[in-house]
């Protein structure tokens, strides 16, 4: 039996490795790897984060900024 995000071809979203957000500073857009591994862009604004992937040859990243004071944001 398949998983919703199975049928709509979406990859399940795993716990976030703590470590790919280190040394980044907070508020920082961050563009994630669909194999949810590697930082594949950052920037200021999502679109800089998205740009970036883009150039790293990720065409569908997660999108997450980093936690200003134990906040969460997961788009």
């Amino acid at each position: 039996m398949l998983s919703l995000t199975q049928e709509a071809g979406m990859t399940p979203v795993k716990a976030l490795d703590p470590n790919l957000l280190a040394g980044l500073p907070p508020g920082t857009w961050v563009a994630i790897s669909q194999d949810q591994e590697r930082v594949v862009g950052s920037g200021s604004t999502v679109d800089q984060a998205l740009q970036k992937a883009k150039e790293n040859g990720e065409e569908k990243p997660y999108i997450i900024r980093v936690p200003l004071n134990n906040q969460a944001l997961i788009l």
